[in-house]
């Protein structure tokens, strides 16, 4: 046979075998898996695999996709690619408890009209269709949750979402977490300040996050009765509680409630009392629990707002073309840098977005005898803190100011932290409701035998954080096209907290997911310096400014009676003073324009000392390794021949 057909033959083959190859392994090997990434993140977490195989009775998740209508689309084409391989984990993990179906819901099809019936949330196309990227879970006994739509643009919540649905509907019975607030967290209607006339108010998204977890029953606050069944108390914004609503709190964590409560010194969501802060008087949007606290062990100061400039969030101030970006150090976003690696609550997430937050300390009881608990923090800010007056802050008109007067503490600040051991009650006297005729009083001096405690049965567990902001949606979601997406860890903080309480370890475990995205924190720390140094000489150059143009308007005001047809006559020397304050008004604001353009300057350097390296150093390495790779190999061939 011809050796040019031969070798045609044995390529086609090699092709042949190559495509069985491939056919055999993905049917044969479709189940092993080789995770390589950093922290292992498409392999299931050991809390998601036990909770894969908590089910009781079997448990079927429909996966809503449409992947003729998502073509084209490679952001939703390739979180769908995920969010199935991620469901088959789910039901190989299970041995059998965790069956997965995947649907196209193509448009006018039964398909869609089911998927629409679930609660599932389309994405518009723009040509009439909706993409569906939804799952509905369902067990043997009518158990049903739903996840609408997935976060398109987040993948780290995505094995939480699914792991926390399976988890539901494995539960025989729900916790039940009782939540009492002075907002009006439900929603409802409101009148409209414009109009006049009656308009909804959307519930907060984070309540509508509990329900589908656990079994929500909101308290009033004005006559609190805290059920027997309650697993979690959550206290949100108590302002102005009145002593009963104190009292029943007290009583609740002194009998081995657990109890999370978040305070804050102002509370933007507090719509009601913002609406009178231009009022006499102002508006107070502080919360506390003063009694409580000082019983407690607690510190708080309701006047007081932490601030971090290391840690703080970046906003866009001015108008129109003024517009730039600042770093506004009231507003903090905590990452891993203040978050306690070894608290269960905090120690798995990796953000949590802060607005006027306050600062938690311990502060030992007025009564000797009351040792207070014990204040562990697991949130905090850098040393590179401080704390502002929470009435400047409301009265702020101007953000850049903020970081120009910034001096640092050189302590950390705890935003949220976790209260432990035996605790004292704050009413000694008992019930202040039973028999007491002045509202200010803390009971009666002869409280009737038996209907409250005076110190803890067992060791409390109570968590505090020192923001209320913290949980409205502008803190932890965004609305995008693709729907809600999550930003921030804020609401898994929360749920984090409540599962400690309930005992829920295995969600506790999910929660770690690493980043998918690896943020570029050199650039973040250029940033922040450049800003910080070149923000007080901002500062400087605008009070140089005005100060010019003011003794300019001074010296044109000065001698109208030497004006002559409307025209102001002024001395030589005025008029000498005049153009050297006119030039340096010129100079100043040259100089501010320069300290503008200046502040981005070092990251862009770092930018194309970046690229440079990326794209020019690392292909003449890697050619270098190749040539002497070549080299070496010529040399080994000449030195066999030459000992041949």
């Amino acid at each position: 046979m011809n050796a040019k057909v031969v070798g045609i033959t044995s390529l086609v083959l090699l092709a042949v075998l190559l495509v069985a190859v491939n056919v055999l392994a993905g049917a044969a090997l479709r189940s092993m898996r080789l995770d390589l990434t950093d922290g292992r993140l498409y392999t299931l977490t050991a809390g998601s695999k036990k909770i894969a195989q908590s089910p009781v009775e079997p448990i079927t998740l429909t996966f809503y996709y449409s992947a003729k209508a998502a073509q084209g689309r490679p952001q939703i084409e390739g979180i769908a690619g995920r969010i199935g391989e991620m469901l088959e984990e789910f039901a190989r993990a299970s041995n059998g408890k965790v069956v997965v179906r995947t649907i196209d819901p193509e448009a006018f099809s039964e398909d869609e009209d089911r998927a629409a019936q679930a609660g599932l949330t389309g994405i518009p196309t723009g040509t009439g269709d909706s993409v569906y990227l939804g799952l509905v879970g369902s067990n043997t006994v009518g158990g049903r949750e739903v996840i609408p739509l997935f976060d398109v643009a987040n993948e780290r919540f995505l094995e939480y979402d699914v792991a926390r649905l399976i988890q539901a509907l494995s539960l025989e019975k729900k916790p039940v977490v009782a939540v009492v607030s002075s907002l009006d967290l439900a929603g409802g209607f409101t009148m409209d300040p414009r109009t006049q006339q009656p308009m909804r108010k959307p519930g907060w998204a984070f309540l509508q996050e509990l329900k589908q977890l656990y079994d929500v029953k909101t308290l009033q606050a004005e006559n609190l009765v805290i059920p027997s069944e309650a697993t979690v108390l959550l206290v949100v914004h108590p302002k102005n509680f009145n002593p009963k609503a104190q009292f029943a709190i007290d009583q609740y964590v002194l009998k081995g409630g657990k109890a999370i409560i978040y305070v804050d010194p102002l509370c933007m969501a507090d719509e009601a009392a913002a609406q009178n802060r231009m009022q006499p008087g102002g508006a107070d949007l502080s919360s506390n629990l003063e009694n409580l606290f000082a019983a407690w062990g607690v510190g708080f100061d309701p006047k007081l707002v932490a601030a971090d400039a290391t840690l703080g969030t970046r906003l866009i101030a001015g108008q129109g073309a003024r517009q730039q970006q600042i770093l506004f150090p009231p507003y903090i976003t905590v990452d891993q840098r203040g978050l306690n690696k070894s608290d269960p609550v905090s120690g798995k997430l990796s953000s949590i977005n802060f607005a006027m937050a306050g600062a938690l300390t311990s502060k030992a009881p007025a009564d000797p005898a009351n040792k207070g608990g014990e204040l562990t923090p697991i949130v905090e800010t850098t040393d590179n803190s401080m704390l502002l007056q929470a009435s400047a802050m409301l009265a702020l008109t101007d953000p850049n100011s903020v970081l120009a007067e910034f001096k640092a503490s050189g302590q950390k600040l705890t935003l949220a932290a976790r209260l432990s051991g035996n605790l004292k009650t704050a009413f000694p006297q008992g019930d202040p409701a039973a028999g007491a005729t002045d509202p200010s009083k803390q009971g009666p001096a002869e409280p009737a035998p038996g209907e409250s405690v005076k110190e803890s049965t067992k060791p409390a567990g109570v968590l505090i954080v020192a923001d209320v902001d913290v949980l409205s949606d502008r803190m932890w979601m965004q609305q995008t096209a693709f729907g809600a997406m999550k930003v921030a860890d804020n609401i898994n903080f929360l749920t984090t907290a409540i599962d400690s309480f309930v005992g829920s370890g295995d969600l506790l475990g999910v929660r770690g997911r690493g980043e998918y995205t690896r943020p570029f924190t050199r650039v973040d720390e250029i940033r922040r310096g450049a800003e910080q140094r070149l923000r007080a000489e901002e500062e400087q150059l605008k009070k140089k400014a005005e100060a010019a143009q003011q003794r300019i308007m001074e010296i044109e005001r000065t001698r109208p009676d030497q004006s002559e047809q409307g025209v102001i006559v002024l001395t030589a020397d005025q008029q000498k003073e005049l153009e050297s304050l006119r030039a340096e008004r010129l100079e100043t604001r040259k100089q501010l324009r320069k300290v503008q353009f200046d502040l981005n300057q070092d990251v862009e350097k770092l930018g194309a000392r970046v690229k440079l390296i990326n794209i020019g150093l690392v292909p003449v390495v890697v050619m270098l390794i190749a040539l002497l790779w070549a080299g070496l190999r010529a040399l080994g061939r000449r030195s066999a021949r030459a000992g041949a």
